[in-house]
């Protein structure tokens, strides 16, 4: 049975999610020289990546798909022969070839990226977009229902197909809730009233609902999710609806305006910053 876990990428996301295996029994030896995060969560701290290599399972967490590539290869190159389940953010096309490579020495690979934020991350409620063969899913749903609710949506990188079409619709409600909070400002409705009014109206959506007061209006920008992130993501999605003919006017403006934003503001902003863009704080 599939009882020790490693887990590579102990950032905002992965520092609250590790710890949690451990109430079902897994064994978690965590890994990531960048950060002293979850110390004192009662999951093994490893020094080298290598000792992770004797492991059941190792879940990704990581900034992008580049490194994702090269921490699996590494493993499988320390003699790793098990189950890696990545939950960042990657291109499908770069997962479906990790795959393919990985399968040259027995190692199998999902998709699994997720969706909720630190909060849901923490209490163990995201949303887990699995892509892969459904026995790799039956054999790991124990270990992801430690996370939140997992959905099989399709073949491998289906998953990290649909984390990137999720963003780029989270996106565009993003900007447009924005637009239209700085637009109500100037003809003298308040912030407080706009958000009250739309979450009771047609208009409503996850921005509105969940980050319109805590980090827009507020200007406190906290949310937990970087900018650069998600420009990442929506890039990834914007290539995927191109490639496939459904472009439209808003794929193009949409990528292009998060990269402007990116290159514009803070590197390491959260992506509720973004407000800075459409209506910069003069005081």
């Amino acid at each position: 049975m599939m009882r020790s876990v490693g887990f590579v990428g102990l950032g905002a996301m992965g520092s609250v999610m590790a710890p949690l295996p451990l109430k079902a029994g897994f064994s978690v030896i965590g890994f990531d020289p960048a950060t002293t995060r979850v110390k004192n969560s009662g999951i093994c701290l490893a020094s080298r990546l290598e000792d992770l290599a004797g492991c059941d399972a190792v879940i990704l967490m990581l900034p992008d798909g580049t490194t994702v590539a090269k921490v699996a290869t590494n493993l499988a190159d320390a003699g790793f022969r098990g189950l890696v389940i990545d939950m960042s953010s990657s291109h499908p096309k770069g997962t479906i070839a990790l795959a393919e490579q990985l399968g040259e020495k027995s190692i199998r690979l999902i998709d699994a990226p997720v969706s909720g934020g630190q909060k849901k991350a923490a209490t163990g409620t995201l949303m887990i977009m699995v892509g892969g063969e459904k026995e790799d899913l039956d054999e790991i749903s124990t270990l992801l229902g430690c996370f939140g609710s997992a959905a099989h949506v399709g073949p491998l990188g289906a998953g990290h197909a649909m984390k990137a079409l999720n963003n780029y619709v989270s996106a565009a409600g993003l900007l447009a809730s924005m637009q239209a909070l700085a637009t109500a400002q100037s003809v003298g409705i308040h912030p407080e009233t706009f958000a009250r009014v739309i979450n009771g109206s047609t208009g409503r959506n996850n921005t509105t609902e969940v980050k319109l007061e805590p980090f827009i209006i507020s200007r406190s920008y906290t949310s937990g999710f970087s900018l650069q992130l998600m420009a990442k993501d929506v890039a990834i999605a914007s290539e995927l609806i191109t490639n496939a003919g459904f472009s439209a006017p808003t794929t193009g403006a949409l990528n292009n305006y998060l990269m402007s934003a990116v290159e514009s503001l803070d590197a390491n902003i959260d992506h509720t910053g973004l407000y800075e863009m459409i209506n910069p704080d003069k005081n």
